[in-house]
């Protein structure tokens, strides 16, 4: 399964990474975030 727009992104990490923009504050975050808040934000996406 790829996410984005056109699937490019083979993950949901790497579809938040590759944002800019308006996403910036958010994409920064989430890099910066220790492994376990970052792996909390990642299962509840895939809940979702």
């Amino acid at each position: 399964m790829g996410y984005l727009h056109d699937g490019r992104a083979r993950t949901l990490l790497e579809a938040i990474l590759w944002h800019g923009g308006e996403a910036d504050g958010a994409r920064d975050a989430v890099a910066a975030a220790a492994p376990a808040e970052r792996s909390a934000l990642l299962a509840f996406l895939k809940s979702l």
